[in-house]
């Protein structure tokens, strides 16, 4: 996760903007990271079945 703050985001930086968003909101940075994972695994796991439901 210490990549996601490092690089620059891309034009899809909707988890990087929910990381930052739930650091100002108080949250430890632990917290606000895993929930950001958490976001990005649901996203990919919807994509991905997107394609294979799709096939």
């Amino acid at each position: 996760m210490r990549y996601i703050k490092i690089s620059k985001p891309s034009k899809d930086n909707a988890i990087y903007q929910y990381m930052l968003k739930k650091e100002t909101e108080g949250k430890p940075k632990k917290v606000a990271k895993i929930a950001a994972l958490n976001k990005f695994l649901r996203i990919y796991y919807a994509r991905v079945k997107e394609v294979y439901v799709a096939a």
